[in-house]
């Protein structure tokens, strides 16, 4: 009696197990969104939006290439969704568009040859042709950090640079 009592009862562990399993794998999970840097990276985007701020990218608060990719990947997703929400935060300049542009292509550039992190010692940075000097720096920055630390292609870059912005 006792044997088929831990038979029944293993029987019913296992369809129960079995029942979880199953309903879990149904319910996918974001692995990116279980990220400590993608979910550090949404929290700020929502901070800037709130306070009516532009997009700023301050990837350096991670130490890996990957964390830094994931934080911005956060950050882009979540400022894209709330600024779309709200009427907060105002719509980019020239200066601020053609500075995202150019960082996306030099960090990009630089990731290829391998050259290390120099957002300040580019020509485009330094060399601003427009009046809104700060305005261009910044956005060039969170390009430059978008170009730097994706793993995309530099030519789907391109495309994103032209497409899409940070704002």
């Amino acid at each position: 009696m006792k044997e088929q009592l831990w038979w029944v009862l293993a029987l019913f562990l296992c369809v129960g197990m079995g029942a979880v399993g199953y309903r879990a794998s149904r319910c996918p999970v974001n692995i990116r969104q279980a990220d400590a840097a993608y979910r550090d990276g949404s929290y700020q985007a929502k901070i800037d939006v709130a306070m009516g701020r532009k997009p700023h990218l301050s990837s350096g608060r991670w130490s890996t290439d990957q964390d830094r990719a994931s934080f911005i990947a956060g950050y882009q997703q979540s400022y894209h969704e709330l600024a779309a929400r709200t009427a907060k935060v105002a719509e980019p300049s020239a200066a601020e568009l053609a500075g995202y542009r150019d960082g996306v292509l030099d960090g990009a550039r630089h990731r290829k040859a391998s050259q290390p992190f120099q957002v300040n010692k580019t020509d485009n940075f330094r060399n601003v042709g427009y009046a809104e000097v700060n305005a261009y720096r910044d956005a060039y920055s969170n390009g430059y950090q978008q170009g730097y630390y994706s793993l995309a292609d530099a030519s789907d870059l391109k495309t994103i640079s032209e497409t899409s912005s940070p704002f």
